[in-house]
């Protein structure tokens, strides 16, 4: 399997690793980031980890989550032979946002 990054995907890590950093400090940031590369490696060789998105269900696409913390998790789908990871969920905000995000 292929793995491909949206660019939202790619901001909203970022943007949530630099608001670890802020709170907790560099070494945290880090371990985040690998935190969520070690998941993005899993989903390579086990697309299918992930369950079927309760929120996302019902849209053109079959979305999946996989979780990187009690806060996050990881949005992607199946396309063929390609994993598309699009978008770092903070679980916190309101599942109706990630919704119209997407469906």
């Amino acid at each position: 399997m292929r793995l491909i990054w949206a660019d939202e995907a790619i901001e909203s890590v970022d943007n949530t690793a630099d608001y670890i950093e802020e709170l907790f400090g560099v070494t945290r940031s880090i371990q985040f980031y690998n935190d969520v590369q070690e998941q993005a490696d899993l989903l390579e060789a086990h697309p299918k980890l992930g369950p079927i998105d309760e929120d996302l269900i019902g849209g053109k696409y079959e979305y999946r989550s996989l979780g990187i913390s009690e806060l996050s998790r990881l949005i992607y789908r199946i396309d063929g032979e390609t994993i598309r990871i699009l978008y770092l969920w903070n679980t916190r905000k309101d599942p109706l946002t990630l919704a119209k995000k997407f469906l």
